[in-house]
C-alpha cells in the first residue's frame, strides 16, 4: 500500500535542530529537543545547528543548515521568531521537507510585528516548498521512528518508546503532554501524536486526514481550539468517523474562552452550540476535557463492547455504593437490583449479609478470603441480566490500615477473574487523598494495567466512559449481527 500523505514528518530519514548551543553552561530548549531525540533513540541522522558551531555531545554543531553533508528531511526551529525567514530560506534552498516552529511569538500575540511575521514565514514556505507545523506548538511525537519532544530520559521522563493504536492531534502543546503521560499509565499507548499550534499552514483537517489514512492509527483523539476551513473540516470528519472512532475535545466554548483560544494559538473558536450539534450529527464522541478524552480512550482500547447499559458495582463501603448508585445513573447506564437467585448464591458465599449489600451495588466485606471475592463476582458475571461489572477499591477507607490484608488480595482477585470472567471487567481505584494511598494506587494500577484491563479514577468517570463508549458502538452498529 503507498504510504499516507504527510508520512514523511512523522518518519523522517535525518533531523537537523535549529539553535543548538554548544555552551552547557547556557541550557535552552533546542538543547533539550536534541538530548530528548538521542536518549529516545532516533533512527535517522540528527545534526545540531548554531550560528557560533562548536561541538556538543560529541557532535559537530553546524553554522548553517546549508553546511551539512547529505540531506535534511525535518527541522526543528528553537531560535527565536525574528530569525526564522531567513532560516525557512535555507532549508528550501537545502531541500528540507518540513520545519517545526517550537518559538512562539507570532500570530497568537497581540502585537502585529507577531501577526506579520507569521505571514511573512508561510510566503516564503509557499514560495520554496517547505511545510511548516506551528509556530508556538511542541511537535510529533512517533515511537516507531523515535521521534519525541518530551524529556531527556525515557525511562524517567519521556515518552514511552511503545507504540499503540492512538493518533493524538492536539492545537495545545501541554494538552498533548498531559493527554500522551496520562493514557500511556493507564495502559494506552500512541502511534503518532502531534501538537501543532497556530496552524499557519499543515492544520488540523491535513493532520486529520493523514491520521484517518495512517494504517497504524486505530483510534484518533482531538483537542481543537478552532479550525481553519470548517467545510474541509467537516468533509475530513465525516470520512474519519465512516473508518474509525474519533475523540474530539473541543475547547473555547464560552465567550471567555473563546477570547484565550485567540491568545494561545490565535484561533477562532466558533459557536459552542454549532459546534455541539455539527459533532453529534457526524457521529463524533464529544468530550469536555482531556481528562474525560483519556477516560473514552481507556474504555476504546481496553474494553470488549458491552451487549448493554446493565452494571454491576462490586466493592467495599456501604456509601460509597450509594453515590455509585447515583453517579452511574446519572451517567446513562443503568444498576438493576441482583435477581434473587444470585443474591441467595452470595449469602451462602458469605453466610450473612451482616456488614455487608448483596441488592447492587454489593458492598463486598473488607476482610472477606480472596476465595469469596472471585465466587461473588463470577456469579454476579453469570447473570444475563448483568453487561459489564464496576469492581472499586477505596483506598483511604481501608488500604492505609490493611495493606497486605487487602490490598494484596484485590490485586490477586482482580488477576485471577481478569482470565476468568466473561464480561467486560473495569477497575476504579479511588478515595487516593493521602500521599500514601496515592502510591499504593499507583502501584496497584500498575499491575492491573499489565492486566490488559481499562482502570478509572473514579465511578463517575468509568461510567461515563463507559456510555460513551456504549452510545458509539450503538451509532454505528459494532458487533451487532
Amino acid at each position: 500500500m503507498p504510504k499516507p500523505a504527510l508520512d514523511y514528518l512523522f518518519n523522517p530519514g535525518s533531523m537537523a535542530i535549529a539553535g543548538v548551543s554548544a555552551d552547557m553552561a547556557r541550557p535552552s530548549p533546542a538543547q533539550w529537543f536534541l538530548k530528548s531525540l538521542i536518549n529516545f533513540g532516533f533512527k535517522g541522522r540528527v545534526y545540531p545547528l548554531h550560528p557560533a558551531g562548536g561541538e556538543i555531545y560529541g557532535m559537530k554543531v553546524y553554522k548553517n543548515v546549508q553546511d551539512i553533508p547529505g540531506e535534511v528531511d525535518y527541522v526543528v526551529s528553537a531560535i527565536p521568531a525574528r530569525f526564522t525567514p531567513q532560516l525557512i530560506e535555507d532549508c528550501g534552498t537545502k531541500g528540507v521537507k518540513a520545519v517545526h516552529l517550537f518559538t512562539s511569538g507570532y500570530g497568537e500575540i497581540e502585537a502585529e510585528i507577531g501577526k506579520q511575521l507569521e505571514v511573512e514565514v508561510l510566503r516564503i514556505a509557499r514560495r520554496t516548498g517547505v511545510r511548516l507545523i506551528g509556530p508556538n506548538c511542541m511537535g510529533l511525537y512517533c515511537p516507531a521512528s523515535g521521534l519525541t519532544f518530551a524529556g531527556d530520559y525515557p525511562d524517567q521522563h519521556g515518552f514511552p518508546v511503545r507504540p499503540g493504536p492512538l493518533g493524538l492531534i492536539s492545537q495545545s502543546g501541554g494538552n498533548c503532554i498531559f493527554c500522551i503521560r496520562e493514557a500511556t499509565v493507564r495502559g494506552v499507548f500512541f502511534s503518532k501524536a502531534i501538537s501543532y499550534g497556530n496552524a499557519v499552514d499543515l492544520n488540523e483537517c491535513d493532520l486529520l486526514e493523514y491520521m484517518t489514512d495512517d494504517p497504524d492509527t486505530k483510534l484518533i483523539a482531538m483537542y481543537i481550539e478552532g479550525v481553519k476551513d470548517g467545510r474541509r473540516f467537516m468533509r475530513a470528519l465525516k470520512r474519519a468517523v465512516s473508518l474509525k472512532p474519533v475523540i474530539i475535545n473541543k475547547a473555547g466554548n464560552t465567550e471567555t474562552g473563546a477570547r484565550t483560544c485567540s491568545s494561545h494559538t490565535g484561533a477562532i473558536a466558533g459557536s459552542a452550540g454549532t459546534w455541539q450539534g455539527l459533532l453529534r450529527q457526524v457521529g463524533v464522541t464529544q468530550v469536555g476535557s482531556m481528562s474525560e478524552l483519556v477516560d473514552i480512550s481507556v474504555a476504546f482500547a481496553r474494553m470488549p463492547v458491552p451487549a448493554g447499559r446493565n452494571v454491576a458495582v462490586v466493592g467495599s463501603g456501604g456509601g460509597v455504593g450509594v453515590q455509585a448508585a447515583d453517579e452511574i445513573t446519572q451517567a446513562g447506564l443503568h444498576l438493576p437490583v441482583l435477581p434473587s437467585d444470585i443474591r441467595e448464591k452470595l449469602h451462602n458465599i458469605y453466610g450473612t449479609e451482616a456488614g455487608a449489600i448483596f441488592r447492587n451495588p454489593v458492598d463486598v466485606p473488607p476482610l472477606a478470603s480472596k476465595e469469596m471475592y472471585i465466587k461473588a463476582v463470577q456469579a454476579i458475571a453469570d447473570s444475563d441480566q448483568i453487561d459489564v461489572i464496576i469492581m472499586h477499591f477505596p483506598f483511604d477507607l481501608w488500604a492505609l490500615a490493611h495493606r497486605t490484608i487487602l490490598v494484596a488480595p484485590f490485586t490477586e482477585v482482580v488477576s485471577e477473574l481478569s482470565q476468568t470472567i466473561r464480561k467486560p471487567l473495569a477497575i476504579v481505584l479511588h478515595y487516593c487523598v493521602s500521599a500514601n494511598a496515592r502510591k499504593l494506587a499507583d502501584e496497584v494500577q500498575e499491575k492491573i494495567v499489565n492486566l490488559g484491563l481499562p482502570v478509572f479514577p473514579s465511578i463517575p468517570r468509568a461510567s461515563q466512559a463507559i456510555n460513551k463508549y456504549i452510545q458509539y458502538n450503538e451509532r454505528h452498529n459494532v458487533n451487532k449481527p
